[in-house]
């Protein structure tokens, strides 16, 4: 395999003379413009790759910013996805909490609503039997006084009459 031609085997490159051969200055002056473009596009070349290599590296450091990102946004679904299910469960849980104290806070309504009943109804049954017992004091005195108006009455007579 040979070697590959650089701009200076170009430049310094030289020929065996032969009759009626080529004219030494036109080949000098073409091996020359031939070395600096040859030069040139060297350089170019060397200005791509190396330009070629800040791109590959600019690349891969986006990817692996991409790569990143893409993690964060996995992780960051994850989270919201686990904050969304822990709200629900804390809002479920309040849920049947506040279920709860509301049937406890009927449950006790109703207990103290039975209470108030059953104090109604004994209060009423003792306002019956006072009515009851005050009605027949009342019959007492009226009797006792029916009699004792009799009994006046009846000495009344017996006093006026000789």
């Amino acid at each position: 395999m040979s070697r590959r031609l650089s701009p200076l085997d170009i430049l310094h490159a030289d020929f065996s003379r032969s009759v009626g051969g080529y004219d030494r200055r036109e080949v000098r002056a073409f091996l020359e413009r031939l070395s600096a473009e040859v030069e040139a596009a060297l350089r170019e070349v060397q200005a791509l790759r190396q330009e070629l290599e800040r791109a590959e590296e600019r690349m891969s450091e986006l990817k692996a910013a991409e790569a990143e990102l893409q993690r964060a946004v996995v992780a960051a679904e994850r989270i919201a996805t686990e904050m969304k299910d822990v709200a629900r469960r804390e809002a479920e849980l309040l849920l049947q909490d506040a279920a709860r104290q509301g049937e406890s806070r009927l449950r006790e309504s109703e207990a103290a609503l039975r209470k108030q009943q059953a104090e109604l109804s004994q209060l009423a049954h003792q306002r019956t039997l006072f009515k009851e017992q005050f009605r027949g004091l009342l019959n007492a005195y009226l009797k006792g006084l029916d009699a004792s108006e009799r009994a006046e009455s009846a000495l009344l007579d017996d006093t006026v009459q000789p």
